[in-house]
């Protein structure tokens, strides 16, 4: 990071550098040595951008951020120079006062480019994508989208609720005592995001006046049947109404 040390250094000597001078000298020489001072502090500036090119990887916004920020003082130190150049030329309108200007206001240009390329040096950098541990997910073995759990059918089975759950087999086609009696409005994670349990929508029509009420993870098991994936239970739906009403102050939202 020297270049940006070199060019802070700089930038700290411009102006106070002209002023120790500015008393002796005619304005000619004045304006001349302030456009000399700013030009060597858009050149370091200008090194510092190219420093920010080389060293972009791991600390790349810090080092066009510094680099930026000493080419914008170069081109404030630049402004003033330009400025007091101007003005000498306009009390002497000698030719020197005048070219000294035209190189002030050059410098100035200079460490204005020099904090644009350095912006553009970083942005052109190429990124190290991080190793974030995706799942290993594809098209043939793809993973649930909660908006897509949310909107999974209930059915039961309408056998006995004191029959352990027995997973059927690879089904052809839904059995025709199965009955459709909800739908998934939601899970329930933890603070690890483990999942706790599902809030069901019991009866109604079309979401409206059906009973939420709060499931476990076991009260209901996920069935493919062909290309269909719906959640079956052993519980009935007069059994799950019966559940008392989910309370939505046990949940953030």
């Amino acid at each position: 990071m020297k270049p940006f040390v070199i060019a802070a250094a700089a930038l700290a000597f411009a102006v106070p550098a002209y002023a120790q001078t500015a008393a002796p000298v005619a304005p000619v020489e004045q304006a001349a040595e302030a456009a000399q001072t700013a030009e060597t502090a858009a050149e370091q500036a200008k090194d510092a951008a190219d420093a920010a090119a080389t060293e972009a990887g791991a600390a790349a916004e810090q080092a066009v951020d510094e680099a930026a920020s000493a080419a914008d003082a170069a081109a404030d130190a630049a402004a003033t120079a330009a400025d007091e150049a101007a003005n000498a030329a306009q009390v002497t309108g000698d030719a020197a006062a005048e070219t000294a200007a035209d190189a002030a206001k050059e410098a100035e240009a200079a460490a204005s480019d020099a904090a644009d390329s350095a912006v553009e040096a970083v942005a052109a950098a190429p990124v190290t994508p991080p190793d974030v541990n995706p799942p290993a997910i594809s098209e043939a073995d793809p993973g649930l989208l909660g908006s897509w759990l949310t909107s999974r059918r209930i059915w039961t089975t309408n056998q006995p609720s004191s029959t352990d759950w027995s997973q059927p087999a690879t089904l052809e086609q839904r059995p025709a005592e199965w009955q459709d009696i909800a739908k998934v409005n939601d899970i329930v994670l933890n603070d690890s995001g483990q999942v706790l349990g599902y809030i069901a929508d019991i009866g109604g029509f079309l979401g409206i006046g059906a009973k939420k009420v709060l499931l476990g993870v076991d009260a209901i098991h996920m069935i493919s049947v062909g290309n269909d994936t719906f959640f079956a239970t052993n519980y009935t739906k007069e059994e799950l109404q019966a559940l008392p009403d989910f309370d939505e102050k046990t949940v953030r939202k």
